[in-house]
């Protein structure tokens, strides 16, 4: 009797033990793709430091000035800080390959937006003239 006690005593005891050890796993964040990482070797290492710094201590307006980040965007890369290299922005909501490459367009031009190609004037259409038909 006395070890069938202790069976259960251990066996309640292991079982405890078993539940405090399941706790969620934190997932690390996937890979970027290859063409995220092809961009970002596009950067020199001054660009990258500036645009690294952007992304983890810009304030939302800072954010905004980068082409293709809106006010959701720049909020979205708020909640993924710290990013330990510029990559891992595409793990923020809203941003992906395209916003990215826009991402280090911008770095890459010095961080200024680059001026919009002035659309073509166009010609204003000569008024009508009135046909004078009732001239008689």
């Amino acid at each position: 009797m006395k070890s069938f006690i202790a069976f259960l005593a251990v066996l309640v005891l292991s079982l405890s033990l078993s539940a405090a050890d399941t706790t969620p796993q934190k997932k690390s964040p996937p890979k970027p793709s290859a063409k995220v990482e092809a961009v970002a070797k596009t950067l020199t290492d001054q660009q990258r430091t500036q645009l690294l710094s952007l992304l983890n201590e810009g304030d939302e307006a800072a954010l905004m000035a980068i082409p293709g980040i809106g006010e959701v965007r720049a909020k979205a890369i708020q909640k993924v800080r710290p990013l330990a290299d510029v990559t891992h922005v595409v793990d923020a909501d809203g941003v992906g390959e395209g916003i990215f490459a826009q991402m280090v367009t911008y770095a890459k031009a010095g961080f200024t937006k680059p001026e919009k190609k002035a659309a073509p004037a166009k010609k204003k259409a000569e008024p009508k003239k009135a046909d004078n038909k009732d001239s008689k």
